[in-house]
């Protein structure tokens, strides 16, 4: 789910340091408790197979009473099928259970596209993250987990900062506690960087695809941003980390409720801001909504 840019990488990885950071992140912030249940969304993509790989070893090495399972979301396109092959591979690898999901059963995302003229990757995103709040949850998940990066979380900043959307900055953190029916989410390797991530899986010879989407434009918007960072760390190596671990301090000091208002959708019953969800708004849009229900409190 997060993005998969290539940019040359001129900066040594330790993997040994590299670990240790990511189940320090892991115990520091409480990301896995004990009789846990954590589905990973796992895309396809090398940063997913890492968190996975990473959180299956972290509990599988500290003995903790939880369990560690992969969630993977077939979007419906022509290389989905693929995806979710080498999904199956790298979930039997590591000896997790899979849950597939196909996004068409919800929604078909590029018909949606079409219909209103959005940007098929905002499509997409609000079926993604609809997706990985409820399909877990009715697994009987306490917590859900994503492969999201530090380069990741760094061009959100930005991109944030430059659009104004101060308050969506205060979401960058290790943990996002949940709310009602909102799952709480982490992100064990907030503090990992994407050329980490890539040499951990290609060690351990696990399969990933290069590009999880045909479509190839989730990180183009972010290319500038992922420049600026390694012009900056051709001065200091570590001022990714660095100035993450800052935002992330200023956040767990003064930050507050990242989830706002919270309803329920008045036709699927899932958590909304407004009256209607993004998804089923977009379903109302292709005539495939279902009957409305009975909206009640969170």
């Amino acid at each position: 789910m997060s993005v998969q840019v290539r940019i040359k990488r001129p900066f040594p990885v330790d993997l040994d340091r590299y670990r240790k950071r990511v189940f320090s992140t892991i115990r520091r912030y409480r990301l896995v408790e004990m009789g846990d249940v954590i589905y990973v969304a796992v895309s396809g993509g090398k940063d997913s197979c890492a968190a996975l790989a990473l959180l299956k070893e972290y509990v599988d090495s500290a003995k903790i009473d939880a369990e560690v399972k992969a969630l993977h979301i077939n979007l419906g396109f022509k290389t989905s099928d693929r995806v979710e092959e080498a999904v199956k591979t790298l979930a039997n690898r590591l000896g997790v259970s899979l849950h597939v999901v196909h996004a068409k059963d919800y929604l078909d995302i590029e018909a949606a596209a079409r219909a209103t003229g959005r940007p098929i990757c905002s499509v997409c995103g609000a079926v993604k993250r609809y997706l990985l709040n409820k399909v877990p949850r009715e697994l009987g998940a306490t917590k859900v987990a994503t492969g999201h990066h530090a380069h990741d979380f760094l061009a959100y900043y930005f991109k944030n900062l430059a659009g104004r959307h101060f308050e969506w900055n205060f979401k960058i953190l290790p943990r996002l506690d949940g709310q009602g029916l909102i799952l709480t989410r982490i992100r064990p390797l907030i503090f990992a960087r994407p050329e980490e991530n890539e040499e951990l899986c290609r060690s351990l010879g696990l399969p990933f695809s290069e590009v999880c989407c045909e479509y190839g434009l989730c990180g183009a918007a972010h290319a500038e941003v992922y420049e600026m960072i390694y012009a900056a760390r051709r001065r200091d190596p570590d001022f990714d980390l660095k100035l993450l671990g800052g935002i992330v301090d200023f956040n767990l000091k003064y930050g507050r409720s990242t989830h706002g208002e919270v309803r329920r959708c008045e036709i699927c019953g899932e958590p909304s801001s407004g009256v209607i969800c993004a998804v089923c708004k977009l379903r109302l849009r292709l005539g495939t909504s279902p009957g409305l229900k009975s909206p009640k409190p969170l």
